[in-house]
């Protein structure tokens, strides 16, 4: 969501952080370009939009296995959906994304950020195309299967380009506005379903990539991986229109840092290889060039750079957040909102109460972008993680007492707990994905990203398909009192591994995950 150019202007107006190079955070002195800070920022915005709006493309297709399963699960008609044909449309995009995930990994250092984000709307396409038609259950699973492929190759691209483009003192924010792009597509999705048919959702849907695809053909390509190409030119056409559509002499001290890293990091790459095959005793021997062959090795490289310490420990902390995360509750009830909200009685009509637990999501997601500054991600994070906790608790605990007709009760409760628990998901479920695009080195960044993601997404499904398993076996009660302790471990990891990465560079992220310093020990 664009700002008001004049509030813009006056939010960014006050920083005094140093300037960044697109991905890197190599301290400098501000240019003295002769424009308006607002100008300076209003294309990273504009290029931060075309993320969003693949954003929304992901969080769409997610959203809708509610609005299918609500109109579906056990329904009266020629479509009609089993309880375990309902739990296989919640997760099957989620089994399959990892496929993608992987894969775009190596994509995005192959075809670029840019390139890979417009060429994943062709499948978005096709797939709301068979949902639409779908007249079967196994018509509507293969729309899924594609749908979550291409979710997964959206994934690399998407971290990468929204930390690689932007100046450090944004970084911060406009990465946060995912998290708005991802709650207003639950809450679009959620109103739809309420009101019009799920067919005619799709259809809605299927809009979406065509937008995307037009817009995203405006906005350039990461300048750091056209540098990474030997494309210095492109490179600095692209930093010139990220900072303000400027001309090269304005950002030649940024552009010359640009190249000075990209220099940098091929040269520790190289002595890492070297230091590798000394190791191994296999020095590299004088070979005769073969088609392919450098790119093959450079893979390999990468592959060998995840199991060291910059890359490794990181994954250590990204990966087990994404964990705790979706095993919070909201991720697991969300396919079956409807279905839950019926059980604990709402005072609203269920569809609606989606509804609100999704415009509940996007106030977390704007008081994230107001907060993440002031209080950090380790606070933010550790708080809304606790709220997350006590919300899941006292749900379970209502409807052990309270349901069972133990003592009276307020409907109105069990909706007021759900919308905390709405808002603080909203905003601790945005950390790991902001930490994907700071806490990797460029040279891992897409790969450690798609491995993560991937990773994220084996949480996801396991969470959605297994939570009428949890609820017939644990009751409703047990499985709310199960999520909200799967919470308190979470609080507790997060509480001793996760640093603060606020107004840290790049480059101070990675020297405190090189030299292996604890999260108590940065602060």
């Amino acid at each position: 969501m664009l700002k008001d150019g004049h509030e813009l202007e006056a939010m960014v107006a006050t920083e005094s952080s140093p300037q960044v190079t697109a991905g890197m955070d190599t301290p400098t002195e501000k240019q003295d370009k002769g424009i308006s800070r607002f100008r300076e920022v209003l294309p990273q915005v504009l290029a931060t939009m075309a993320c969003n709006l693949v954003a929304l493309n992901v969080i769409i297709t997610l959203a809708f296995s509610t609005v299918a399963i609500a109109q579906l699960h056990r329904a009266e008609g020629p479509l009609s959906l089993s309880d375990a044909q309902a739990s296989w449309i919640a997760s099957i995009p989620y089994i399959f994304q990892p496929a993608g995930s992987v894969v775009s990994g190596v994509l995005v250092q192959i075809l670029g950020r840019k390139r890979s984000l417009m060429l994943v709307n062709a499948p978005f396409l096709l797939g709301w195309v068979l949902v639409a038609t779908a007249n079967s259950f196994e018509q509507l699973a293969a729309a899924q299967v594609i749908l979550g492929i291409t979710i997964g190759l959206c994934e690399a691209p998407l971290n990468t380009y929204y930390g690689e483009i932007s100046q450090p003192e944004l970084r911060g924010i406009l990465a946060g506005t995912a998290g708005i792009s991802y709650q207003s597509g639950f809450f679009l999705e959620y109103l739809l379903g309420t009101i019009t048919y799920w067919k005619t959702v799709a259809i809605i849907n299927a809009m979406f990539p065509i937008v995307t695809v037009i817009y995203f053909s405006q906005v350039p390509e990461a300048p750091i991986w056209l540098l990474s190409k030997g494309r210095n030119s492109d490179a600095e056409r692209a930093l010139c229109w990220l900072r303000g559509w400027v001309r090269p002499e304005a950002v030649r001290e940024e552009f010359s840092q640009l190249v000075r890293y990209n220099e940098e990091t091929n040269r520790r790459a190289a002595e890492a290889s070297e230091a590798a095959n000394t190791l191994l005793n296999k020095p590299e021997r004088p070979r005769v060039p073969a088609p392919h062959r450098g790119k093959v090795k450079n893979c390999m490289k990468t592959a060998r750079d995840l199991l060291r310490p910059p890359t490794l420990r990181p994954l250590t902390l990204v990966i087990p957040f994404f964990f705790f995360v979706h095993w919070s509750g909201m991720t697991a009830i969300r396919p079956y909102m409807v279905h839950v909200f019926q059980g604990f009685d709402v005072p609203i009509d269920p569809k609606w109460a989606t509804v609100v637990s999704a415009g509940t999501g996007i106030i977390g997601s704007l008081c994230l972008l107001l907060l993440v500054r002031w209080a950090g991600k380790r606070a933010l994070s550790l708080s809304c993680t606790a709220l997350c906790a006590i919300s899941c608790l006292l749900l379970g605990l209502y409807a052990q007492l309270l349901l069972s007709g133990a003592a009276d009760h307020s409907r109105w409760l069990p909706l007021a707990l759900f919308v905390l628990l709405s808002f603080a998901q909203s905003i601790v479920s945005q950390m790991p994905w902001t930490l994907l695009c700071e806490v990797f080195p460029y040279r891992t960044r897409g790969l450690a990203s798609g491995i993560t993601a991937a990773a994220c997404y084996v949480f996801l499904f396991l969470a959605s398909k297994t939570y009428l398993d949890i609820e017939h076996g644990l009751l409703l009660h047990g499985a709310f009192f199960f999520y909200g302790s799967v919470s308190v471990l979470g609080f507790v990891f997060l509480y001793f591994r996760l640093l603060e990465t606020e107004g840290k560079t790049l480059q101070e992220i990675e020297l405190h995950y090189t030299e292996g310093r604890s999260a108590r020990e940065d602060k």
